[in-house]
C-alpha cells in the first residue's frame, strides 16, 4: 500500500478546501488535497448563481447592509448561525473577498459604462458572467489557482476513514483512488474536512453524485459531535421535467439590472409568491416559498413533486434575457418566456446542519480534526461564507501544526479499513442486490417519509425502514464487475453505507427537534418555539448509540420578535 505524508491533508476539491489549501500554501505549509470528483468540478460550489453584496460595497446603504446580515441570520439560517462568526465573515466579503477574486482574474458582469450590474432591492447580489452560472467560473478560476500553486491533488479518489492515534487524535486517513483501483494511506499533522453537503438522500437533489454524507459518516466514526442534521433545504421552482434536470431552477432571486423575479402558480393558475410581495428585503428566499407551496399542497393546489408552476411571462422578455441564461431553458423546452410557465418540482437542496465546529476556528470536538465549508453546522452556507471558512481554518492549522511531530500510521486501523474495502467489492450473490438498488430505495423512503410534511409515526417509519435496509439488504449487497479500476459499482458500495449512516443520524436528530422551524416542519408540532428550541440540537455519538445535548445561541444583534407561532406563518 502506497502510504503518503503531507502537513495538512484536505478532503474535497470545492469552494472550503481549495481555499483552505491555497491560504495553507501561502503560509509554507504543506497541503494535499484529495477530491472525490475533479477539482472545482462537483458540488455546490459550482451551482453557486450570485454573489452577495455585502456591508457598504458597491453604494450599499446603512440600511442595505444591515438588512443583508439580517438576510443572513434570519432568513438564511433561521437564527441557528453564531452571529459573531456572520458579522466577522460580512466584514472579510466586503474588504477582501471581491478585490481578490477579481484581482485574480474573475469576471463581474458589468453595464456598457463599466459598472457591476446588481438586481435592485434591499439585499443585492452580482454574478460573475451570467445570472445562475456564477459558480461555474468561481470554480474555474480555483482550480487553476490550485494547479498554478503546484498543490499536490489525488483526484477520483475517496476518503473512506479516518486514523487516530492511542488518545483520540486525527493523525490521517484511508482512501481509495477508484480511478487506479489503489487503496491507499496518508498521515497528517492536520486532517480538514471539506466534503460539503449530504444532499443526495432523496429522489429529487440539487446535489452531485460525490455528495453521500461521507463528511458526516467519517467524522461520527471517530467520535465528533453533530448538529442540526434536521435542517434539510429545498429547492421550490426547479424544473420538475426531464428528471434529469432536477437542479435546473428557474431562479426565486431578482434579476440583475432589475427588481423582478420569477412567480410560483398553483394549478387553478393563481399566483402564491411573488417576491416583490412577500418578502421584499430578501433574495432567493426558498424556506418562504416553500412554506407557500406546503398551504398549496394542503389545499390540494399544487404537489411537492409538481402540479405547480413557474414561469416569467409578468416581465418583457429582453429584461430577462439581458443578464440570464433562463431563456435557454425555456427555448430548450419549447417553451416561450414571454407566455408560458414551467412545471416545477421540490427537491432536496442544503443541509443546514452539519459538524459541529468552533466557528471562531474551524476545529470539531475531535482533536487534528477540523472542518471548513457546508459540511460544517454553523452556517447555511454561500460561496462566501464557505470561502471564509477556508480561511480561517488555514489561520488555525497554520497557529496549531508547526510544534506538532509528524504522526505515525497506525498499521492495525489501516489493514482494518483496507479488509472492509475489499469485502464491499464482492461479486453479486444470486440472490443479492447492488448498491444502486439501495440508493433508490433509501431515497424513496427518505423522499416519502422525511419531506416536508412529517411527524413522529412517519419518522419512526423512515428510522425503522433504514435499519431495515441495513440490518436485512446491505448484507446481500455485491457488485456486477469486482475489478478495481474506475469500478463505479465499487464506489457506490462506499457511498451506500456512509448514505445509510447519514440518513439514520438525520432522522434521530429530527425526531430530537421537537418544534418546526424554516424548512423543517412537523405536524406534531407545528410552532417555531424561541423559547425551548432556538439552540443547537447536538448529537453526541456514544458507545450504545447517539444520545443529544442542546446549547442556546447568542443573539447579540438580531433576535426573534416572538416566543412561539404557527412556523408556516412566520416570514422566516
Amino acid at each position: 500500500m502506497r502510504i503518503l505524508q503531507t502537513d495538512a491533508d484536505v478532503v474535497g476539491g470545492g469552494a472550503a478546501g481549495t481555499y483552505a489549501a491555497l491560504r495553507l500554501n501561502r503560509q509554507g505549509i504543506k497541503p494535499l488535497i484529495i477530491s472525490k470528483s475533479f477539482i472545482g468540478k462537483s458540488g455546490a460550489s459550482i451551482f453557486a448563481g450570485n454573489l452577495v453584496v455585502a456591508g457598504r460595497m458597491l453604494g450599499n446603504t446603512e440600511q442595505q447592509a444591515r438588512d443583508t446580515a439580517e438576510f443572513l441570520v434570519k432568513i438564511h439560517n433561521h437564527y441557528l448561525i453564531d452571529q459573531d462568526y456572520a458579522r466577522r465573515c460580512g466584514g472579510w466579503i466586503e474588504t477582501e473577498y471581491y478585490h481578490e477574486l477579481e484581482e485574480a482574474g474573475l469576471y463581474l458582469r458589468r453595464n456598457e459604462q463599466g459598472e457591476i450590474v446588481t438586481n435592485e432591492g434591499r439585499v443585492r447580489c452580482m454574478a460573475a458572467n451570467y445570472q445562475g452560472q456564477s459558480g461555474v467560473l468561481f470554480m474555474d478560476l480555483r482550480r487553476k489557482q490550485v494547479l498554478k500553486a503546484g498543490i499536490p491533488c489525488i483526484e477520483e479518489a475517496v476518503v473512506t476513514a479516518l486514523l487516530t492515534d492511542e488518545t483520540g487524535v486525527v493523525v490521517g486517513v484511508v482512501a481509495l483512488d477508484y480511478a487506479k483501483g489503489e487503496i491507499f494511506a496518508v498521515t497528517a499533522k492536520a486532517v480538514i474536512l471539506a466534503t460539503g453537503y449530504a444532499d443526495r438522500m432523496t429522489v429529487r437533489s440539487t446535489a452531485t453524485r460525490e455528495m453521500s454524507g461521507d463528511g458526516i459518516a467519517l467524522a461520527y466514526r471517530v467520535g465528533a459531535e453533530l448538529v442540526n442534521l434536521e435542517m434539510q433545504w429545498w429547492h421550490t421552482s426547479d424544473v420538475r421535467y426531464p428528471q434529469t434536470w432536477q437542479r435546473m431552477q428557474v431562479y426565486p432571486n431578482p434579476i440583475l439590472g432589475s427588481a423582478h423575479s420569477a412567480r410560483l402558480y398553483n394549478s387553478d393558475g393563481q399566483v402564491f409568491f411573488d417576491q416583490q410581495a412577500d418578502v421584499p428585503v430578501a433574495f432567493a428566499p426558498y424556506t418562504i416559498q416553500l412554506k407557500r407551496l406546503a398551504l398549496q399542497v394542503r389545499e390540494g393546489k399544487a404537489r411537492f413533486d409538481g402540479g405547480y408552476f413557474t414561469g416569467f411571462s409578468h416581465i418583457a422578455p429582453d429584461e430577462v434575457e439581458a443578464y440570464t441564461q433562463y431563456g435557454k431553458v425555456f427555448a430548450k423546452l419549447g417553451q416561450s418566456l414571454a407566455s408560458d410557465t414551467l412545471e416545477a418540482a421540490t427537491s432536496a437542496h442544503y443541509r443546514q446542519g452539519g459538524i459541529l465546529v468552533d466557528p471562531a476556528t474551524m476545529e470539531s470536538t475531535v482533536p487534528g480534526l477540523y472542518v471548513a465549508g457546508g459540511l460544517g453546522g454553523h452556517s447555511n452556507g454561500l460561496i462566501g461564507l464557505v470561502t471564509f471558512d477556508g480561511k480561517v481554518v488555514a489561520e488555525t492549522v497554520g497557529q496549531q501544526i508547526h510544534d506538532r511531530a509528524s504522526p505515525v500510521l497506525p498499521h492495525a486501523q489501516v489493514e482494518a479499513e483496507e479488509r472492509r474495502l475489499e469485502a464491499l467489492r464482492r461479486v453479486l450473490p444470486a440472490s443479492g442486490v447492488t448498491p444502486v438498488h439501495i440508493k433508490k430505495r433509501m431515497r424513496a423512503l427518505m423522499s416519502e417519509k422525511m419531506g416536508f410534511f412529517k411527524d413522529e409515526a412517519m419518522m419512526q417509519a423512515a428510522l425503522d425502514g433504514i435499519r431495515a435496509l441495513r440490518a436485512e439488504t446491505l448484507p446481500r449487497m455485491g457488485l456486477r464487475s469486482t475489478g478495481t479500476r474506475l469500478n463505479y459499482g465499487w464506489l457506490d458500495a462506499i457511498d451506500t453505507v456512509n448514505m445509510l449512516d447519514v440518513a439514520e443520524l438525520t432522522i434521530l436528530s429530527a425526531l430530537n427537534r421537537r418544534e418546526s422551524r424554516g424548512p423543517f416542519y412537523r405536524s406534531d408540532y407545528p410552532l417555531t418555539d424561541n423559547v425551548h428550541w432556538l439552540v443547537k440540537n447536538i448529537l453526541v455519538p456514544g458507545g450504545e448509540g447517539a444520545r443529544f445535548r442542546t446549547e442556546p445561541y447568542p443573539l447579540p444583534y438580531f433576535r426573534p420578535d416572538f416566543e412561539r407561532q404557527d412556523s408556516l406563518t412566520v416570514g422566516w
